[in-house]
């Protein structure tokens, strides 16, 4: 049986209205609330200039492992924080830029990130510091669905010279 956390995700980024579904499934196989309290998700839920904000008390491993899947798999950027489980595996803040593979923070339990003397030492400066800190505490855009049509006035168009 895994080790089970609280967890958050915020999701952000153009997604193609036909692949809406896959989110929406995999929001429900990994079953997060859209509050604290337990309120379940709803397709109708997504925001309008917000990122989408999921999250759970009681998350195997401290992971939304198929929302992070479809995530990646469309190129969504997304931050997930979970809580660490001793013995197991720490409290992580996980950035994923929509390319790329996502990156790891070290964070408390409040998700404040933790800088290692090793990390320190290896970026060098304060300033390469600051600028992981920055990166770290960056919050996704948006969540917005775009018609698959590319004449479609909602699909924006890239100006041709």
């Amino acid at each position: 049986m895994a080790d089970r956390v609280s967890a958050h995700i915020m999701i952000g980024g153009v997604l193609a209205r036909s692949t809406y579904p896959q989110l929406i499934k995999a929001i429900g196989n990994d079953n997060p609330a859209i509050d604290w309290d337990g309120t379940p998700f709803s397709p109708e839920d997504l925001p309008t200039d917000t990122p989408l904000a999921l999250m759970d008390h009681d998350v195997a491993d401290g992971r939304f492992k198929e929302i992070e899947d479809v995530c990646r798999l469309h190129g969504l950027h997304y931050v997930r924080w979970s809580g660490g489980y001793p013995g197991s595996f720490p409290s992580v803040r996980v950035i994923c830029l929509g390319h790329g593979e996502p990156q790891l923070v070290l964070t408390t339990e409040e998700d404040e990130q933790l800088f290692p003397i090793e990390r320190i030492r290896e970026l060098g400066s304060v300033e390469a510091i600051e600028a992981e800190y920055r990166l770290a505490r960056m919050n996704p855009p948006p969540l917005i669905l775009a018609d698959d049509d590319p004449g479609d006035p909602a699909t924006p168009e890239t100006e041709h010279g």
